[in-house]
This record gives C-alpha cells, structure tokens and sequence, in this order.
C-alpha cells in the first residue's frame, strides 16, 4: 500500500500563520485591561483622635477613629459641641455624656417649652459619608436639637437624646441613607425623632420613644423611611406620626412595623399612653403607599384620637395588615369611618 506523504504548507500559508501569532502575541501584550490585574487601592492609614472637650473646629479626618475620654460639656447657647464629617470616621462617645446649656420646662405635658441652646449635641455635616457613631450608652441633653443627622450613609448606634427640643433629627437630603439603631429618645420638648426631608431609606430600629412633649416619632418628606422593633409610649402627641395636613413635603412608601408587644413583654401593647393617636398616617399620606405592619396598640388618645388612624378615607394607598387595637376599648378609624374594612383587628 502507497502512503500518502503529508503535505506540506506553502511558504505563503506559513508566512500568514506567523504573522497572525505574531499579532495577536502583540495585541495580548500591549491589552493591560483584558490581561493586567487591577491595582488595589490602599486605604488610609487609621488614625486616633481624643476628644476631651467640645469645640467648633469640625472632625474632618479619613479613616479616623475619635474616641471621648470625658463627660464634655457646652456652655455656650449657641454652640454645637461635636461636628463630624469627612469620609469613613468613627466618632465613640465610650459612655461619656454630651450636656448643653437647654432646659424643658413642663416636662411630661403637652405643652412643652425648650430654652437656653440653639445648637446641636452632635452634628454630622452634609460632607460626611460613611460614618459611625457608637454611643456605647452616652447621654445627649440639653441642646435644641441632641443629634443632627445630614450626612450620608451613616450609622449611628446606642446613643440616648434625652431633655433636648428635639431628640435625634435625620435631615440628610434625598440622596442620604441614614440608620440609627438601640437608641433611647425621650423627654424632649418637641419630637423624640423627627425624619425630615431625608431620603433613601432612613429609619431607626429598635428604639425607645416616650415622655416627648411631641410625636414620639414624626417623619415628612421622605422617600422610603423605615421605623421597626419600638416603642412608642405616653408622647404629648401620637406615638408615631406620618406626614402632616399639607406643606410638609411628600412621604414615599414608609414602613412602620414589628412593634408587638411592650415593655412587660406578652399581650402588652407597644405603643400606648400618648395623648393623641398611637399611630396616624396624616392627609399627606393618601397616595405614599405607606405600610403598617405588626403593631400591637392600645390606651391611646388621652386627649383625643384613636389607637391606628389613617386621615384617608378608606386607607388611601396604604397597607395596615395584622394589627391589633384591642377593641372594643381600642379605636381604629380611616377618613369619617371608625373601625373600617381597611384597618382590620388581628388578635395575637
């Protein structure tokens, strides 16, 4: 049998061979995007800071932690005691308490009267972003507004805003995300906390609001807030307050929820005791789409109002699934309507 030799390319087939290898060997060196790691950024070296006494120069740094070491104290009616900003800081208060030179008169009614501070306890500027404040149980006090909150991203935890005009105030803009955790806000002049105009998902969790001459909370203006695990007990005004009459700005898709039993534990209600209703979605709230969920309320309206309220005829928008009121003592009641269709009773 006669094999049949290979044949061989011609020198025109081999020089085109080459000159492809040869250009795509040259394409591959000189692609450092599809071939090059990324080169890792390296972040700042941390820094710590003591912070022993109130002061108006703003902690700007990056990556730095500033730790109290003492209780500080302002005497100044128009002083903030603590400004933060910059990028990735943590501010630890280690405890320590903040007192301002403010008063509330009358504590414990509805007609309240704060005096004596126009400044903030702490303030974080609408220049940071991603920072932490850790209270480790500090105490805030005596100042027109104990926390005032505009940055973006951050996160504060542990902190209690006691006797100041208003507790904890997010005001970050609408682009901010805002999270405030295990905090105490009460026996403040106006709100324990007032979400203002804050956007992206500011909200506060697992916290106590009571004795605030006020809303134990009020939120307007702001695009999806979230308030859960709370409560909410023997405010001036409700428990939780949604949105207003009108000109307060408009809500989107708040979330009130998981608040199902109070402080002695079981069947007991979480929000209660407050002088107007205990949870009141306001007539700006018609078309937010707002949500209720999971609250257990009773003993509200000492004053006058219901235990879940809704100023919309029937509901507007909004959502309230698996509430209890405890009638027929408890009250619900949406527009004119009292305990309507859209505000059902659910026994827990």
């Amino acid at each position: 049998m006669n094999r049949i030799a290979p044949k061989t390319p011609s020198f025109a087939a081999r020089t085109a061979a080459l000159l492809f290898v040869f250009t795509v060997g040259v394409a591959l060196a000189t692609s450092g995007s599809a071939w090059a790691k990324k080169a890792k950024s390296v972040p700042a070296a941390i820094s710590t800071v003591s912070i022993s006494a109130c002061s108006a120069t703003a902690l700007t740094g990056t990556n730095t932690i500033y730790l109290v070491t003492q209780n500080l104290t302002e005497a100044t009616a128009s002083a903030t005691c603590i400004t933060l900003g910059g990028t990735g800081n943590t501010l630890a208060l280690q405890g320590f308490d903040i007192t301002g030179p403010g008063t509330v008169a009358d504590l414990g009614t509805p007609m309240c009267a704060f005096a004596g501070s126009t400044g903030d306890g702490i303030h974080i500027e609408t220049s940071a972003n991603e920072d932490v404040i850790e209270g480790g149980g500090g105490e805030v006090s005596g100042f027109a507004v104990g926390v005032l909150d505009q940055g973006n991203n951050t996160a504060g935890d542990d902190v209690l805003t006691l006797g100041n005009g208003v507790g904890l105030k997010m005001n970050g803009g609408s682009e901010a995300t805002e999270l405030w955790t295990n905090l105490d806000s009460s026996e403040n002049s106006m709100q324990g906390i007032f979400v203002a105009s804050c956007g992206d998902e500011c909200g506060a969790a697992d916290f106590f609001t009571g004795n605030n001459c006020a809303d134990g909370v009020l939120v307007t203006g702001s695009a999806g807030p979230r308030l859960n695990v709370f409560l909410s007990v023997d405010n001036g005004g409700a428990g939780v307050h949604i949105g207003c009459t009108s000109g307060c700005g408009t809500n989107s898709s708040v979330k009130v929820g998981d608040a199902p039993e109070g402080e002695t534990g079981g069947t007991s209600p979480a929000v209660t005791g407050n002088a107007g209703d205990g949870i009141f979605l306001d007539a700006s709230e018609a078309s937010t789409g707002d949500r209720v969920f999971l609250i257990n309320t009773s003993g509200n309206h000492t004053t006058s109002g219901y235990d879940l309220h809704d100023a919309s005829s029937t509901c507007g928008a909004n959502h309230w699934v698996t509430n209890t009121f405890n009638p027929p003592t408890g009250t619900a009641r949406a527009g004119t309507v009292s305990s309507p269709a859209c505000i059902p009773n659910t026994t827990f």
